[in-house]
């Protein structure tokens, strides 16, 4: 049986606010002191280099090599994006459906954020690599049909927290936006 998993619903208004539905993320807004920037995927050394783990870039890389439906989840970037003015060492980690996930620095904090392509708007994700892996993880989670799939997947990208991640899904999948914001490294 599949996974019933809250799904994250995101949607802007006419207003141009964006609302949000079982999101306890963060919301940004890039409207006042934004430049726009193309954002391309990096190469596998250049993502290591940039200091995301080895296993976690090797899956972003090449999602393929894990499972020929994980591309339906990693996709490459290659879109313009609004981007804060103050955000520093921007390394983009995957695309999903033309929005894209990255990873930056704003005021000497590192902020792993969900980009749209048509919107200033960003929504922080994690603030560490283990929460942005968790977002991944809980995507490809829950088209899993066994916690065994999940697990496999958490130990090729380097996620330690999936046993705790099936325990909040199975009795209350609201809280996980909060837990993974809450996760370190």
């Amino acid at each position: 049986m599949k996974r019933h998993v809250t799904k994250q619903c995101t949607r802007v208004a006419k207003s141009g606010v964006l609302a949000k539905e079982n999101l306890s993320s963060r919301p940004g807004d890039c409207n006042r002191s934004a430049k726009e920037m193309r954002i391309h995927s990096l190469p596998l050394d250049e993502l290591i280099a940039r200091g995301v783990s080895p296993s976690f870039a090797r899956i972003l890389c090449d999602p393929d090599s894990y499972h020929p439906n994980l591309s339906i989840h990693i996709g490459t970037t290659n879109w313009d994006y609004f981007i804060p003015a103050d955000a520093t060492d921007i390394v983009p980690l995957w695309d999903s459906n033309a929005d894209s996930f990255v990873r930056w620095t704003r005021a000497g904090t590192i902020e792993y954020v969900w980009l749209f392509h048509d919107d200033p708007k960003w929504i922080l994700i994690a603030r560490s690599e283990q929460g942005v892996m968790a977002e991944l993880w809980q995507q490809w989670a829950e088209f899993q049909e066994s916690d065994e799939e999940c697990l496999r997947f958490a130990d090729a990208i380097g996620f330690r927290y999936a046993e705790e991640g099936l325990k909040i899904i199975e009795n209350d999948s609201d809280t996980i936006n909060r837990w993974r914001l809450e996760l370190t490294d």
